[in-house]
């Protein structure tokens, strides 16, 4: 029955992964926008992180639920949870990397594009994603680990969390995108830990969020192109701000954290 799958997964797979376009940005830094630099925006190695999270979730939940999901899913449960309560925080902070993609550039962080090229690509990215995600919840009918329903393939937290994630990498380089893929990580594991979700919802979901961002960005111009929408130079107060970003362990109850402080 998990192997019946298999079709429409690749199916998904193709359809977000297809619309890859040539096109241009503007690369500018927090003073002004600079010259146009011709680039492609698709590459093909960028399919190579989210190909890979995409085939290992398919391969785990069509043919490896027994073997591998279902062990993962004791273990969080009965070793590490052990009959604890729900810990409830990665249903906010999934929201931390997307508003962090739009915001940073407006306090002064040096970026790739204006605020108005960050709206639309994360608005198109947001829009696949959520038609791609919602489609495959409907179609696939995966019962959860806590047998609430049968929408957990993919995890929604994890994929609009690593959207996100790599928004900001792309967005504002590693020194952003550490973080913001630590809070990404922190999320995918909580819904292993809470019980919403199998490991393969998660990979699945992960890398169905990466692909998503760099679809954003590939249909960028070319949206631009078509809606007639020219490129905005403002970005909120243009001043610099200084960050510092440290994972911590909460000493009680084990559970991953991190704290952010930003000085403008």
């Amino acid at each position: 029955m998990m192997k019946d799958r298999i079709i429409p997964l690749l199916l998904v797979f193709a359809l977000l992964a297809g619309p890859a376009a040539r096109a241009q940005y503007a690369a500018r830094d927090t003073a002004a926008l600079r010259a146009q630099v011709s680039a492609p925006a698709f590459r093909a190695t960028q399919l190579i992180a989210p190909g890979a999270l995409i085939v290992s979730g398919i391969g785990i939940h069509c043919f490896g639920h027994d073997a591998i999901d279902v062990p993962v899913n004791d273990w969080f449960q009965n070793q590490w949870r052990a009959g604890g309560p729900e810990r409830p925080f990665d249903n906010y902070i999934q929201y931390v990397p997307i508003v962090s993609y739009l915001g940073l550039g407006l306090v002064g962080a040096r970026s790739e594009h204006a605020f108005t090229d960050r709206l639309i690509q994360g608005t198109i990215s947001c829009a696949l994603l959520g038609a791609v995600s919602w489609s495959c919840k409907k179609l696939i009918d995966s019962p959860r680990p806590n047998g609430v329903n049968n929408e957990s393939f993919p995890s929604g937290h994890s994929d609009w969390v690593f959207l996100g994630a790599e928004l900001v990498r792309m967005e504002y380089g590693w020194g952003w995108g550490a973080g913001a893929y630590a809070i990404a990580t922190t999320v995918a594991i909580m819904r292993n830990y809470n019980n919403w979700h199998w490991l393969s919802d998660c990979l699945f979901g992960a890398g169905l969020g990466i692909l998503a961002a760099h679809a954003g960005r590939w249909l960028l111009e070319p949206v631009k192109d078509w809606l007639d929408i020219p490129t905005l130079p403002w970005d909120g107060l243009g001043t610099r701000v200084q960050t510092t970003f440290a994972p911590t362990v909460d000493p009680v109850s084990g559970t991953l954290c991190a704290s952010l402080a930003l000085r403008f």
